[in-house]
């Protein structure tokens, strides 16, 4: 009867040991998800920022690049149209 209570014993100290081992495994693992979560939910937010910046960048680079605004800075530095006779083109050797 003794060894009978005695396994019984041991495996009701294996199951107590085995719960708590899943159920602190279980807790770790919502930690690591929730840490995920949170660092998923950063990059993200950093990510659409970039993209922002990038649109706005984009917008900035075609409006600096008009030829209206171009024109204006050439005129500002001084520059003007080339006349008919200044421009030469020299071709490629072979063509």
């Amino acid at each position: 009867m003794s060894q009978g209570v005695g396994s019984w014993v041991l495996a009701m100290i294996l199951s107590v040991l085995t719960s708590l081992v899943l159920g602190l495994s279980l807790v770790w693992l919502n930690i690591e998800r929730m840490d995920m979560a949170y660092n998923l939910r950063k990059l993200q937010g950093e990510l659409d920022g970039r993209a922002a910046l990038t649109a706005k960048l984009e917008v900035e680079r075609d409006r600096l690049m008009s030829p209206y605004e171009l024109g204006r800075k050439a005129e500002a530095m001084g520059m003007r149209g080339a006349r008919p006779g200044q421009i030469r083109r020299i071709e490629e050797a072979g063509r």
